[in-house]
């Protein structure tokens, strides 16, 4: 398995699009026995009004040449305060499932059958079905930004596979990734990204919605920016009533490093800076108000709480007693 780096993840990104149609052929995730083997991975939890399931997609891994922003000496040390030997790193890929009595709603959908990372992904079906849901009963989709870890299970064999949900993302992160000037102006290796937002995009055709930042989507789940990993990155607030919890998506892409230096930044941020406030801002309100928060890459099953730990920040996982 290739640990994950910048280039090579805009080159999968475009390799990836040829199981879509969009390129030339490749062969699929699922003929290719990226089709998960073990049984869906899963966690759920009372949210108030809402019931809250993470689905497990799969395991990427990473490097540690990925992070920059502080000294190399502090990154070192704090890798291996959390147990990090070496260069290689690994972080999930987290998808969450909302279901109340008259919605359900997914934030995010993992990979697919897009082929990037090596076997084990493409699994968010499997775990809704597991779940009692089938695609067809998911009537609203967020996606949090349009990164291929969050909208590749969007589509299978170049077709929606969520045939009556609304698609919902941020008006500003569909504006970036539709844009053919910044399509044109991207890197060569980048622009199957651009390719498979597109595709998404399409191939929800009148139920894609863009909405502005601050709306709330469905009864008690409002779409705020946390701007800087791309254009329109967002995290989705839920107030089930009796409890609230934020899902920070790529707010962090590892939680041990980045809680204890939010200043570190990866090379998947398109403004590193303006990531790294957007994470200290969200560091700040969910520490100071004691929010529950969801990830996307962080420990599965990806709930926890941020605190404020010697002047930093430490992520401590949640119990849900």
């Amino acid at each position: 398995m290739t640990n994950l780096t910048r280039r090579n993840f805009a080159l999968a990104g475009l390799s990836g699009t040829a199981a879509l149609g969009l390129t030339a052929s490749a062969t699929p995730a699922s003929a290719a026995g990226h089709a998960p083997a073990n049984p869906p991975a899963m966690f759920d939890a009372p949210l108030g009004r809402y019931r809250i399931t993470a689905i497990f997609d799969g395991m990427m891994p990473l490097e540690k040449s990925l992070f920059f922003g502080a000294e190399q000496a502090a990154i070192d040390a704090a890798l291996a305060a959390a147990g990090v030997a070496g260069d290689g790193l690994s972080a999930p890929v987290n998808t969450f499932l909302l279901q109340s009595d008259d919605r359900t709603v997914l934030i995010d959908a993992g990979l697919g059958e897009l082929n990037m990372f090596g076997p084990g992904f493409g699994r968010l079906t499997a775990g809704l079905a597991a779940a009692g849901v089938a695609p067809e009963d998911v009537d609203m989709i967020v996606a949090t930004h349009a990164h291929p870890d969050h909208i590749g299970g969007l589509v299978a064999g170049g077709a929606a596979v969520f045939a009556n949900a609304e698609l919902l993302i941020s008006d500003v992160d569909h504006g970036f990734w539709s844009d053919a000037a910044n399509m044109a102006q991207a890197p060569a290796e980048a622009q199957g990204m651009f390719s498979l937002a597109q595709h998404v995009f399409a191939a929800y055709g009148d139920r894609l919605r863009p909405v502005a930042a601050g709306t709330e989507v469905a009864p008690g789940m409002t779409l705020e920016l946390s701007p800087g990993h791309t254009p329109g990155h967002s995290v989705v607030h839920i107030d089930g009533g009796d409890r609230q919890l934020m899902m920070v998506a790529d707010t962090v892409l590892y939680a041990d490093l980045q809680t204890a230096l939010p200043a570190a930044g990866s090379d998947f941020d398109a403004d590193p800076a303006l990531a790294a406030q957007s994470r200290a801002r969200i560091f700040d309100r969910a520490a100071t108000d004691g929010l529950l928060i969801a990830a996307t890459h962080v420990h599965f099953p990806g709930f926890g709480r941020f605190v404020t730990d010697a002047g930093a920040y430490r992520f401590v996982p949640a119990s849900w007693m």
